[in-house]
């Protein structure tokens, strides 16, 4: 544990999380601040001996999982539950730049390709004092990182469960379309994300979906406002508006997800009826209605993402979409090779909210998250695909006693296997 490095003071904390952080040594001195905690040994006889990590998703941090922590940690014989900030989220920080410094739009992408994150994870565990992870769990982006993590690593988690984004497997790496001998099937996914994101453009109002537009210079600036009051509006309408209170979702699968080989038109006009937090009119982007805030009651968590992000920028989590969105670093196309086309060989399960249009938002993702599971013990069974009712994107946030129950379901079935 790196000494030098104050514990974070959070609102709102049972006494039974507690902050402190980590130096990854063997990741360029990473300082990874986590939150965790241990069950309640007053009425057990020895400690826990198994993890489960929880990884967050956008904009979120470790603090996204403060309402599960504990009751996961208590569940069966007790656990160690560990739930880090991202690299360049929250209190996670590169030795060299220091605690307070802001990610820069020009920093090497290759520290934010996926691969890169996977290895933190991977070394946090070690680090921990673990030779395995008994259950990973991802929301949001941090499913598409929990799925690269197991496709990766089988041997390091026992089982996996994908939170409100279907996990649709490694693809083959991206190059430039006409760099000669690169892979078919990548020049394929270049192709398409250009021709659809031309069709979007070419909409009466023109639109662009959100990952193109967290990758652009101006998202940070944007996102950021002028900081303060603008900001704690901003992330608020941002949360509300893809939570289950908002009137606006009304999640369904797209049409063009029932054809085998939709045309680049239809897959346009589908992503174009998505909300606009999805695939936005570019006037508009968050510039939400400002009567539309945190909801009472979470005021003051809306507090500590809106002096978080006040204080690092949104730059280091937009890197990470800005580096899926371009050609991996040469030293991971190898990598990437390898791992294209690898089945999930662990239990794994999906749970989400009935009313997050993120199940959706990718025409056919659900089927493809199907077809990248092992078949059996090792694969993804009807009962392990969870859509709770009334609840939106942040699921663990707004159904946390439901995420709990079924997270300890799913660990019960998995030590039984």
């Amino acid at each position: 544990m790196n000494t030098t490095l104050t514990p974070v003071d959070l609102p709102d904390l049972p006494p039974q999380i507690t902050s402190r952080y980590i130096t990854l040594s063997d990741r360029d001195g990473l300082n990874v601040h986590i939150l965790e905690a241990f069950p309640d040994t007053s009425n057990q006889s020895s400690t826990p001996c198994h993890l489960i990590l929880l990884l967050h998703g956008f904009p979120e941090l470790a603090y996204s999982w403060r309402k599960v922590l504990v009751p996961i940690a208590n569940a069966h014989q007790g656990y160690h539950v560990v739930a880090p900030d991202l690299r360049g989220y929250g209190r996670t920080t590169l030795t060299r730049f220091g605690s307070a410094s802001q990610v820069q739009y020009e920093d090497a992408l290759s520290s934010y390709h996926m691969l890169n994150i996977v290895d933190d994870v991977c070394s946090l565990v070690r680090a921990l004092g673990y030779s395995s992870v008994a259950m990973l769990v991802g929301h949001d982006f941090g499913s598409r990182l929990a799925g690269h993590c197991v496709v990766a690593h089988p041997e390091l988690f026992a089982s996996v469960v994908f939170m409100s984004a279907p996990f649709g497997g490694v693809g083959p790496p991206l190059s430039q379309a006409s760099s000669e001998g690169g892979d078919d099937k990548a020049k394929e996914r270049v192709s398409l994300g250009t021709d659809i994101a031309t069709a979007l453009a070419a909409l009466q109002p023109p639109r662009k979906h959100y990952t193109a537009y967290f990758s652009t210079l101006s998202a940070n600036a944007d996102m950021l406002g002028q900081g303060g009051k603008a900001l704690y509006d901003f992330l608020g309408g941002y949360i509300y508006m893809k939570s289950g209170n908002w009137d606006g979702n009304d999640p369904h699968p797209l049409p063009s997800a029932l054809s085998p080989s939709p045309s680049i038109s239809e897959l346009a006009m589908d992503l174009a009826t998505l909300p606009e937090y999805y695939v936005n009119v570019i006037a508009r982007h968050v510039r939400m209605d400002a009567r539309i805030t945190w909801p009472r009651g979470d005021e003051v968590s809306g507090g500590v993402y809106a002096a978080e992000f006040g204080r690092t920028g949104f730059q280091g989590a937009l890197n990470h979409y800005r580096s899926g969105l371009s050609p991996p670093p040469p030293e991971r196309i190898a990598q990437l090779r390898a791992l294209a086309g690898r089945r999930v060989e662990v239990p794994a399960a999906f749970i989400s909210g009935a009313k997050d249009w993120g199940v959706y938002q990718t025409p056919g993702a659900v089927r493809k998250m199907r077809e990248v599971m092992c078949s059996g013990a090792g694969g993804m069974q009807d009962e392990d695909f969870v859509l709770i009712e009334g609840a939106g994107h942040w699921v663990q946030q707004e159904a946390p006693e439901m995420v709990v129950r079924e997270l300890v379901r799913f660990l019960g079935k998995v030590k039984a296997l």
